[in-house]
Protein backbone atom coordinates (compact mmCIF):
# COMPACT_ATOMS: atom_id res chain seq x y z
CA UNK A 1 0.00 0.00 0.00
CA UNK A 2 1.36 3.39 -0.91
CA UNK A 3 0.84 6.31 1.41
CA UNK A 4 0.11 9.84 1.00
CA UNK A 5 1.57 11.15 4.58
CA UNK A 6 4.06 10.26 7.09
CA UNK A 7 4.73 10.43 10.70
CA UNK A 8 4.97 13.90 11.58
CA UNK A 9 2.68 15.14 8.81
CA UNK A 10 0.80 17.99 9.65
CA UNK A 11 -2.40 17.83 7.47
CA UNK A 12 -6.03 19.00 6.98
CA UNK A 13 -9.47 17.16 7.42
CA UNK A 14 -11.74 18.47 4.83
CA UNK A 15 -14.20 16.94 6.06
CA UNK A 16 -13.95 18.29 10.13
CA UNK A 17 -12.33 21.33 9.01
CA UNK A 18 -9.03 20.41 11.82
CA UNK A 19 -5.75 20.42 11.56
CA UNK A 20 -3.66 17.80 12.94
CA UNK A 21 -0.18 15.91 13.25
CA UNK A 22 0.48 12.70 12.15
CA UNK A 23 1.03 9.98 14.96
CA UNK A 24 1.06 6.80 13.38
CA UNK A 25 -0.33 4.96 10.03
CA UNK A 26 -2.09 1.83 9.16
CA UNK A 27 -3.94 0.03 6.95
CA UNK A 28 -7.95 -1.39 7.42
CA UNK A 29 -9.33 -3.63 4.08
CA UNK A 30 -6.38 -1.95 1.84
CA UNK A 31 -7.36 1.75 2.79
CA UNK A 32 -4.56 3.70 4.63
CA UNK A 33 -5.60 5.58 8.04
CA UNK A 34 -4.21 7.55 10.13
CA UNK A 35 -3.87 7.98 13.90
CA UNK A 36 -3.59 11.83 14.58
CA UNK A 37 -2.97 14.26 17.12
CA UNK A 38 -5.83 17.50 17.01
CA UNK A 39 -4.92 20.39 18.91
CA UNK A 40 -7.85 21.42 21.29
CA UNK A 41 -7.33 25.09 20.44
CA UNK A 42 -7.07 25.42 16.59
CA UNK A 43 -3.80 27.36 16.28
CA UNK A 44 -2.02 25.94 19.37
CA UNK A 45 -0.61 23.04 20.76
CA UNK A 46 -0.48 24.71 24.55
CA UNK A 47 -4.47 23.35 25.84
CA UNK A 48 -3.29 20.19 24.93
CA UNK A 49 -4.69 18.14 21.83
CA UNK A 50 -6.88 14.57 21.82
CA UNK A 51 -6.15 11.54 19.43
CA UNK A 52 -8.39 10.44 16.02
CA UNK A 53 -8.26 8.24 13.24
CA UNK A 54 -8.31 9.85 10.06
CA UNK A 55 -9.31 8.42 6.26
CA UNK A 56 -6.70 9.01 3.80
CA UNK A 57 -9.31 10.42 1.14
CA UNK A 58 -10.31 13.52 3.74
CA UNK A 59 -6.64 14.81 4.12
CA UNK A 60 -4.95 17.48 2.42
CA UNK A 61 -1.32 19.22 3.77
CA UNK A 62 -1.98 21.38 6.18
CA UNK A 63 -1.09 25.56 5.40
CA UNK A 64 -1.35 26.19 9.17
CA UNK A 65 1.91 28.21 9.92
CA UNK A 66 1.19 28.62 14.03
CA UNK A 67 0.80 25.28 14.61
CA UNK A 68 3.85 23.78 12.26
CA UNK A 69 6.34 26.62 14.32
CA UNK A 70 4.87 25.19 17.54
CA UNK A 71 6.61 21.88 18.51
CA UNK A 72 3.96 19.42 19.81
CA UNK A 73 5.96 17.51 23.37
CA UNK A 74 4.92 13.77 23.47
CA UNK A 75 2.48 13.57 20.57
CA UNK A 76 4.99 11.17 18.28
CA UNK A 77 5.23 7.68 20.08
CA UNK A 78 8.75 5.92 19.17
Amino acid sequence: MTKKFEVRDLVYNRDTNEDGLIRRTYEINGVAKYEVAVPLAKDSWGAGYCISDWAENVLQPSSNERLKSSPLEGAIRY
